[in-house]
């Protein structure tokens, strides 16, 4: 398994961090032999962005973590990515939900280049990077790769006979696409680059929230918008993700992050949360998403119940 990887460098950077004064920092603790009798009670601290997937996905952690193996643990949720990246290191957050691709690009500053479109590739490389540089594990991928992705009406779709991106090269002069203005600004993996990428020359590209975006492209107010693949929307408005068949983003695929110092304090807690591990594919993550961004369920119930129909928890 990757965590036989040694650790090289342990940055133990302390930063004050405003937005999390009343999360709860990792309790402390000599580490210990995995004898139940002989681990402590950890306070520990879950964290989590500012959308769906990665409240349900932290919530898992929570509950295995209070449920299974009796530690107190905080769950914050919308704290934005850079912050939360801070708190790890500080010791103030011990888990969250993270991306191959985001902080391939992000934290570790990488350009996204034909070598890099590797899923395994950019795991092993974020994997490493991670231990050495913050003495943090990422486990392995929960089974989904939460990309962006054109989608379109499911009647476009099957009008123009459309499966895979590269299909709507003769078809995009004629089409308005949506995106949010963050992707229009990417360097490496955004817009610009896709369009060059595909050879896309779309009529017009407007730019606008996600919350936008869906809506106008289910009413057809746009021919196709930049969209994330596991968005509980998609399903939702019956849209039509097409295939990256030319292989353009990043692999971003789904994954928790740990501190180190936890998961040598309580060894169980890598077993434990490994049935999660390729578990969730990328139509049980939208199900899961949209029923909170759609039905409007607590992400913490929709979590739970998930847990219970796998026979992860009773």
């Amino acid at each position: 398994m990757l965590s036989n990887t040694r650790v090289k460098i342990a940055i133990t950077a302390v930063i004050a961090i405003a937005a999390l004064a009343l999360a709860i920092g990792c309790g402390g603790g000599d580490t210990s032999s995995g004898d139940p009798d002989e681990i402590p009670t950890l306070d520990l601290t879950v964290g989590s962005s500012t959308f769906s997937e990665p409240w349900i996905l932290s919530e898992m952690v929570k509950i295995f973590l209070e449920d299974e193996l009796g530690h107190n643990v905080t769950h914050t949720i919308n704290v934005q990515p850079d912050t939360t990246h801070a708190a790890m290191v500080a010791g103030d957050m011990d888990f969250y939900t993270s991306w191959t691709g985001t902080q391939f690009t992000g934290i570790l500053e990488m350009e996204v280049t034909e070598e890099w479109r590797d899923r395994e590739k950019v795991f092993d490389y974020v994997y490493e990077e991670f231990q050495e540089r913050y003495n943090q594990t990422w486990f392995p991928p929960l089974g989904f790769n939460n990309t962006y992705a054109i989608a379109v009406q499911r009647e476009f779709a099957e009008e123009h006979n459309l499966q895979k991106a590269s299909e709507l090269v003769d078809l995009a002069p004629d089409m308005t696409i949506a995106t949010d203005t963050t992707f229009q600004e990417r360097i490496g993996d955004g817009f610009d680059d896709m369009a060059a990428h595909y050879g896309f020359e779309f009529q017009d590209v407007v730019g606008m929230s996600y919350g936008i975006l869906y809506r106008a492209v289910g009413e057809g107010d746009v021919d196709a918008a930049v969209a994330y693949s596991t968005d509980g929307r998609v399903i939702a408005m019956d849209l039509v993700i097409l295939e990256d068949d030319l292989n353009f983003f990043p692999p971003y695929d789904g994954a928790i992050v740990a501190r180190n110092e936890v998961l040598e304090q309580d060894p169980r807690i890598e077993e434990t949360l490994s049935v999660m591990w390729g578990a969730i594919d990328e139509e049980t993550m939208a199900s899961l998403n949209a029923a909170v961004d759609v039905d409007e369920r607590e992400f913490e119930d929709v979590a739970r119940e998930f847990m219970v129909e796998q026979g992860w928890i009773e």
